[in-house]
């Protein structure tokens, strides 16, 4: 990735977990590229089809946070078109304009939960039992991605383990496809002040069955 956008000769700052901030090009930078190269590297090692490049362009001082994201690029690994999102444009893979399924309440909704290095809380063994149906991917990205494109309706991590670097591409695809991505109390998630900065997350294929899944895990400490 680093390689095309030299390339291009853009000027910009890729700002990525493991390498930090890296400017690009001459002149003086207006966006920042925060860059996931393998998201879901545990599964690529082992060959399971769950991982992606994400990438996510904000203006240079921008916070951390989905709403300030201008394009969004989430690539899986094993497929050759990537999914890709321009803000107040839709999101879009190919040709296809990608839209959140219709679901509305968790008991008919498939969800996907983020179980690595967690124990499950109260709550979320309260909203796996009543949802439809529940999967765990170990990738962020594709998670996010799968409920923008209608594959899965909602995304919980309740970990405290999450940085924006995996999910900011992912949740502009989601809200530029009809879903909403906020935090435990249902309000906008927190905006990170650095890519080190761990935030807990639900992202949801509307705005009702966010607010659902907010009151079926509250009460929970975390």
């Amino acid at each position: 990735a680093l390689i095309v956008l030299k390339e291009l000769q853009l000027s910009l700052v890729v700002d990525s977990e493991e390498s930090g901030p890296l400017e690009i090009g001459s002149g003086t930078p207006r966006h920042r590229l925060v860059l996931d190269p393998v998201d879901g590297s545990d599964n690529w090692a082992r060959g399971l089809p769950l991982s992606a490049l994400s990438c996510a362009v904000l203006p240079i001082d921008a916070p951390l946070h989905p709403d300030w994201v201008e394009a969004a690029l989430v690539g899986p690994l094993e497929q050759d078109v990537p999914l890709i999102a321009l803000k107040n444009s839709g999101a879009w893979r190919d040709r296809e304009r990608l839209q959140t399924s219709g679901v509305r309440d968790v008991a008919g909704a498939m969800i996907s939960v983020e179980l690595n290095h967690h124990s499950p809380s109260p709550g979320l063994h309260r909203l796996m039992s009543a949802a439809r149906g529940v999967r765990c991917y170990g990738c962020a990205s594709r998670a996010i991605s799968l409920v923008a494109e209608s594959a899965s309706d909602a995304h919980v991590d309740l970990r405290g383990r999450l940085t924006a670097e995996s999910y900011l591409a992912a949740a502009r695809l989601l809200i530029e496809a009809g879903g909403c991505v906020v935090g435990l109390d249902g309000k906008p998630v927190a905006a990170p002040e650095s890519l080190t900065d761990r935030v807990r997350l639900i992202a949801a294929s509307n705005r009702e069955l966010c607010d659902e899944i907010v009151k079926v895990l509250a009460n929970d400490q975390y």
